[in-house]
């Protein structure tokens, strides 16, 4: 008698391949069988009239700190998710020495958007090394299988202390660095994840750690991470950082490299597929790569007091630099600072988060009634009512009685349909780019393979439920090498999801405060979902999920060549 038994279900197996209807078996945790009439099981649930397919494989996300408090990595696993890639970036917890817990906290508040408070109050620090993190969770359990990232800032950190954001390593910081690496590796490293991003900045708009280092620097770790014959190596590049300097900094590691964030700006039409296309050359001459796509318009909730889309700005450093709100405003106030970042933002030649559309930057929500009109109408329109430049009324707002706490919501990449189909139909696209677990404060899109087989299947009909299932699922195990999961074969982890793909869909975002100390942050929820199982275990059904005390995920730690 098996565990479980789905029958009479429209399988879309992960594979790509075309659906059938049938059954599937599971025994402890694992699928053992498929077909038709497989005999008896404890449950079994009649599953006609809905289709089965694979939990969707998040590759990436910054669960890294929330897992510490929430293991269940909420809201992901109620919107079908059932494996997590943490890590990314290179922003992690681990390893960190007792010393720079606050440091690494204020670098997190900043450049993931994080509460502050939340992660004061809410992360355990129940271990110093990256292999004790990973015991941690594994001892205390999980309710999404993990797999994680070794971190750069992190190990960067860990070796030079402060130091680490402000000079390039030494050799013997490199040497200690590489251990690090290699003992992550040996105790069940995914890989090794950086960035060079311009937006990529921690407390008072400082660099990152990861964006200080060099050449020979970050050779010699993607070769340490290299050095037992696996690994991924996962970069968010900056502006200057090419394709061909990629290759460079690979060469000879015979291991695969993503790279994110491409989304689409309309300011620069061609230049995401021309990464692209780079990424295929050099996928061509033997190394590996893939570009991290969204499915989804990047769109965030912000205010003044925390307007990360202004971030990858070098002129708005000033702003970033202020220790104190009095200084804050000062700077904000100042018509030189203004100048300089107008300038900037009207360079038509730079490419970044934010490329002066003040069209698509709404005013959602204000604190003092007084503005209440405001509500609705984009910077553009007002500034234009006003006979004023938009980013002159922005500041001139923010300096208001509580003008600070205007909530905006911006639609920045992502918004060209058309340019956004090539981006998720390209041989080598990743689609992925949640960012859950991250900027919480400012929006929400750990609901993206929903959204994917809502907007870009059912309605659009970009490509078949099999290809979007494959994308989501098979093809991401395949990037990862992550083994057993990711498609609905004998063998494989019983990582399931039961939809009606007539009604699969997410919810818009709202707001609860259910974070450590009572912190706010931006939730969504799921359509369609009749149940997830994680291992077999059953974690969603029909609009709940389903908490006790067995937490059925899996650490992962052993991954393909």
């Amino acid at each position: 008698m098996f565990d479980l038994i789905i029958k009479n279900a429209n399988i879309i197996d992960g594979t790509g391949m075309p659906s059938f209807t049938g059954d599937i078996a599971v025994d402890d945790g694992i699928i053992v069988n498929r077909g038709k009439d497989l005999g008896d099981a404890k449950t079994i649930v009649d599953a006609k009239g809905l289709s089965l397919v694979p939990g969707f494989i998040d590759s990436h996300t910054h669960y890294d700190a929330q897992l510490t408090w929430d293991p269940w990595a909420n809201p992901s696993p109620k919107l079908g998710v059932t494996t997590i890639i943490i890590g990314n970036c290179g922003f992690t917890i681990a390893p960190c020495k007792a010393e720079h817990r606050e440091l690494t906290i204020k670098n997190l508040t900043n450049v993931e958007g994080m509460s502050l408070d939340a992660l004061k109050k809410g992360i355990n620090w129940n271990f110093e090394t990256f292999p004790e993190y990973l015991n941690f969770l594994e001892d205390r359990g999980v309710g999404p299988n993990v797999a994680a990232y070794i971190g750069h800032s992190s190990v960067r950190v860990y070796v030079m202390g402060e130091e680490a954001l402000t000079r390039k390593a030494n050799n013997d910081e490199i040497i200690e660095m590489e251990n690090i690496i290699k003992e992550g590796m040996i105790n069940g490293g995914l890989g090794f994840a950086t960035s060079t991003f311009e937006g990529h900045n921690g407390e008072n708009g400082v660099p990152m750690p990861s964006r200080l280092a060099d050449k020979t620097e970050m050779q010699s770790l993607i070769k340490a991470m290299s050095s037992f014959g696996r690994g991924i190596f996962m970069l968010t590049r900056g502006s200057n950082t090419s394709v061909d300097n990629i290759q460079e900094w690979m060469k000879g590691s015979n291991r695969p490299a993503v790279i994110a964030a491409l989304l689409h700006n309309p300011l620069s039409d061609n230049s995401t597929f021309n990464i692209l296309s780079d990424i295929t050359k050099a996928t061509d001459k033997g190394n590996e790569m893939w570009g991290q796509v969204s499915c989804r318009p990047l769109s965030m909730e912000f205010t003044m007091k925390s307007p990360y889309l202004f971030e990858g700005i070098k002129n708005w450093k000033p702003a970033m630099e202020c220790p104190s709100d009095e200084l804050y405003r000062k700077v904000l106030a100042d018509n030189g600072f203004r100048k300089n970042l107008l300038n900037e933002i009207e360079d038509e030649a730079q490419v970044r988060l934010f490329n002066g559309d003040w069209d698509k930057i709404i005013v959602r929500e204000v604190t003092n009634k007084k503005f209440i009109d405001l509500e609705g109408l984009s910077i553009k329109e007002i500034a234009k009512q006003n006979n004023i430049n938009p980013l002159d009324w922005l500041l001139n707002h923010s300096l208001t009685e509580d003008g600070m706490d205007t909530l905006f919501i911006a639609m920045l990449l992502n918004s060209d349909e058309d340019a956004v189909g090539r981006l998720l139909t390209h041989p080598r696209s990743n689609i992925t780019l949640s960012d859950a677990g991250a900027h919480l404060t400012f929006f929400n899109d750990a609901g993206y393979g929903l959204y994917m087989l809502e907007k870009w299947v059912r309605e659009n009909n970009l490509m078949s439920k099999e290809k979007a299932i494959y994308n989501l699922t098979g093809k991401q195990a395949d990037i990862y090498r992550i083994d057993q999961r990711g498609r609905l074969v004998p063998g494989q982890y019983a990582d399931m999801m039961l939809i009606d793909f007539d009604k699969v869909g997410v919810s818009k975002t709202y707001r609860v405060n259910d974070l450590p100390g009572g912190s706010s942050r931006l939730n969504i929820d799921g359509h369609g979902i009749h149940s997830v199982w994680i291992n077999g275990e059953k974690v969603f059904n029909e609009n709940s999920l389903i908490y006790n005390k067995n937490l059925p995920g899996k650490v992962l730690r052993g991954f393909h060549a």
